[in-house]
């Protein structure tokens, strides 16, 4: 449910302050933060089963940072072009008819590693 996003968003910024002691102030260069948390959890050898909660709170996060600083909002995949492809239906509408699926990507950067960055996707997503 779109209206969940923020409280996830929030749990995960909690999570990691107690845990990595990083405070995420939810800015666009917090990004950078959340790539190299992720790559550290990539190289504690984490599984993505074991960690996929965190993950989709980090995507929250990622979407969140979106609809603060680029005019986006919260929605889900159901009747878009997106649907099929979407693994989770949480998505960001971005302007001008953009959909974007970060909890997706998070999910794709914890498996690839930096060749599918936040901050990138973030940039190409938004242009700034």
């Amino acid at each position: 449910m779109p209206a969940n996003a923020v409280a996830f968003s929030d749990d995960i910024v909690a999570v990691a302050r107690s845990v990595s002691g990083i405070d995420l102030d939810y800015s666009v260069d917090s990004l950078e933060q959340v790539d190299s948390l992720i790559a550290g959890f990539r190289a504690q050898g984490v599984t993505e089963e074991r960690f996929a909660e965190t993950l989709f709170g980090f995507g929250c996060y990622v979407g969140e940072v979106m609809v603060r600083h680029a005019g986006g909002v919260w929605t889900t995949s159901a009747g878009t072009a997106l649907e099929a492809y979407a693994s989770f239906p949480l998505l960001v509408s971005l302007p001008p008819q953009n959909l974007s699926n970060p909890i997706g990507k998070v999910f794709k950067a914890f498996r690839n590693g930096e060749a599918d960055s936040i901050t990138h996707f973030y940039r190409a997503m938004t242009s700034n």
